[in-house]
């Protein structure tokens, strides 16, 4: 069964059973049908929808230009010019460019037909009709990637525990991991990944819209820039205070908390106890000091960034509401 999601099946599929349907009802060209069933399988059902919608209205203006243009002025290569030049930049005008190939096919089987009429008019809407149409019905089988999607959530939270765990020792030892290099580029990888999944989801909705999937991983993408703009801030870091020790802890706590559930209201409320408390300690007594303390602080008003992220998120789609 689970071939019928993959896309050279049904390519090879649709062109077999469009062939065999055209053959049947003795369209002409009938191999024609074949090539533009396989042209119209796509990935997504929304993206099959639009590229079938243009591509019939490209093939209709097609048929019905051509056959007033080869009418009127013959058949011969000087009016095929002519046809594509009028032809071409009204696609471009309809924003219906995808149709433009096969529809072009089709206007050269009237240029070569011997008597142009009803008939040859019949037989194009026919190819158009059976290929677009067979292929329609082989873009409704389209495989769930939620599962996958899911795994890829549970990994990006994973990792991003991992990072901020490891940020939380590398403030008290003024070093980094060895590895955590290679997780960021992991990371990137399989948010990139993820942001595919997520498109490929959001666009098999026909009947409603629903953008959370992308929503979702855009929001870690924001939160993975952040992630980085924090390890930055290691660069700098050469001196430990106790207000290192705090932000240490904090980034430890939002590290056990990075989970899809959490709303992030009680850590940004803890943080801002945290930054309070910090206007209540001495000032720093050296210039050194300073720097190192500003630093901090700049460290946690990006740590902020991060929690904002997923706050606005969670509020966005009114997620967890008992947790508010």
């Amino acid at each position: 069964m689970k071939y019928i999601y993959n896309l050279a099946f049904k390519m090879s599929i649709s062109a077999t059973i469009a062939l065999i349907l055209a053959n049947l009802i003795n369209v002409q060209f009938s191999s024609v049908a074949a090539v533009i069933a396989i042209l119209s399988i796509q990935d997504t059902k929304k993206k099959a929808l639009i590229i079938g919608r243009n591509r019939i209205f490209a093939c209709i203006i097609a048929i019905f230009l051509s056959f007033m243009v080869y009418k009127v002025l013959g058949q011969n290569p000087i009016t095929f010019g002519l046809f594509l030049l009028m032809f071409i930049p009204l696609t471009s005008r309809l924003r219906i460019s995808e149709g433009m190939v096969p529809a072009v096919v089709l206007s050269t089987h009237l240029l070569v037909a011997t008597d142009i009429g009803l008939y040859w008019i019949i037989n194009e809407l026919l190819i158009m009709i059976i290929g677009i149409g067979i292929a329609s019905i082989a873009n409704l089988f389209m495989p769930s990637l939620h599962s996958e999607f899911n795994k890829d959530k549970e990994y990006i939270e994973k990792s991003y525990k991992v990072i901020l765990t490891k940020m939380s020792k590398s403030l008290l030892t003024c070093s980094v991991d060895r590895d955590e290099e290679k997780i960021i580029r992991e990371i990137e990888k399989r948010l990139n990944e993820s942001l595919e999944r997520a498109y490929k989801i959001s666009n098999n909705y026909l009947m409603k819209s629903n953008s959370y999937y992308l929503d979702y991983i855009n929001m870690r993408k924001n939160q993975f820039d952040i992630i980085k703009k924090l390890r930055s801030h290691f660069e700098k870091f050469y001196m430990s205070f106790e207000q290192t020790y705090m932000i240490s802890k904090f980034t430890k706590n939002v590290a056990d908390q990075i989970k899809d559930e959490n709303d992030c209201k009680e850590l940004l409320e803890n943080l801002e106890i945290l930054k309070l408390g910090f206007k209540e300690m001495a000032l720093p007594k050296t210039r050194e000091e300073f720097e190192n303390r500003a630093q901090l602080l700049q460290f946690l008003n990006d740590m902020e960034d991060l929690l904002r992220i997923k706050r606005n998120f969670v509020s966005t789609y009114n997620l967890y509401s008992s947790n508010n």
